[in-house]
């Protein structure tokens, strides 16, 4: 009895430690909100909403270089995302601090970390401003179904434009104590028709972390090594000082000057932010509240809340 009650144990632990084996995570989708409104406050200005998803996957060895022993995630991402100036209720737009502006695009990128500390990443966008983007739409529908007052002034929003950009990133993780704190370098290049900027931040974060390889900081909890990834949490706080070349959402387009009302934007614009993030080996929570300078001149600092949820799945069975 004592015989075969060890090899039933034995003969469990080996199923599970070969279903540990084949945990390797290869596939993750994400959706993320960004909006004012999680501040509790009678807000609703500037960057109103963000709505963001993500499809990412890390591809077979078969489509890497032979002996490469980096890993690289592929991420598709499509957004909306919706731009008002600082009351929705005014009607005449020579008072409007920022136009109304919406922009929807979806986006391809490659990340690719070269080692356990560093990522880069380089990827291309496409998209619509303007009504074709649907902002106008989606945020009336909304305003009507939670009962606030419906926006005044869409009809003076930067018209419709097809745009795009390319995106460059560098990150460089740098541990203070091992496996309890940490820095995190990104620099940041953007241009196109829609944005075009760079931007240096610096990320503290604290808790129980892993390598940046090996971390949801920078969504790299696929491909190799997932399968061995242990849970773990940080807080983090960061900073970061942008200069802003073009911004269409205040700004209007490079190629005319259609738009009823554009602003200047201001050069430099200051970003914090602080959060925490929580992972299980097949989920992702993450909070982030947002700070950003003024980005027009005589206006407010803005501020606004990220919520994003992270779903990871192995490998289809043949």
């Amino acid at each position: 009895m004592y015989s075969k009650s060890l090899s039933l144990f034995l003969f469990l632990s080996l199923v599970i430690n070969l279903q540990a084996q084949e945990s390797y995570k290869k596939h993750e989708f994400s959706f993320t909100n960004d909006n004012d409104v999680y501040l509790l406050k009678d807000s609703d200005k500037y960057y109103s909403n963000g709505m963001i998803l993500n499809y990412r996957w890390s591809p077979a060895s078969k489509f890497l270089i032979e002996g490469d022993s980096s890993k690289r995630v592929l991420d598709l991402e499509v957004a909306q995302k919706i731009y008002t100036p600082q009351d929705v209720l005014f009607r005449s737009f020579e008072i409007y601090d920022r136009p109304y502006a919406g922009l929807l695009y979806a986006g391809l990128s490659m990340s690719q970390f070269k080692n356990k500390t560093l990522r880069t990443s380089a990827g291309f966008k496409l998209g619509v401003v303007g009504d074709a983007s649907g902002a106008q739409e989606f945020q009336e529908w909304y305003h009507n179904a939670v009962g606030f007052d419906s926006p005044r002034g869409w009809k003076f929003q930067i018209p419709n434009e097809v745009v795009f950009n390319f995106d460059l990133e560098l990150n460089k993780q740098f541990f203070l104590v091992p496996d309890k704190l940490d820095v995190i370098s990104s620099s940041e290049l953007s241009f196109g028709s829609t944005f075009t900027h760079v931007l240096q931040r610096f990320d503290l974060r604290i808790g129980r972390l892993q390598w940046l390889s090996r971390s949801s900081f920078k969504n790299a909890l696929i491909g190799k090594g997932s399968e061995s990834t242990p849970r773990h949490f940080y807080f983090f706080l960061g900073y970061g000082l942008q200069y802003v070349l073009h911004n269409i959402t205040i700004e209007g387009s490079i190629w005319n000057d259609d738009a009823i009302h554009t602003e200047d934007a201001l050069p430099w614009v200051r970003h914090l932010r602080l959060g925490w993030a929580v992972n299980s080996h097949r989920t992702t929570f993450r909070m982030t509240y947002n700070w950003r300078g003024p980005e027009v001149s005589g206006i407010s600092r803005h501020a606004y809340i990220s919520l994003e949820l992270s779903l990871r799945f192995p490998p289809r069975r043949n």
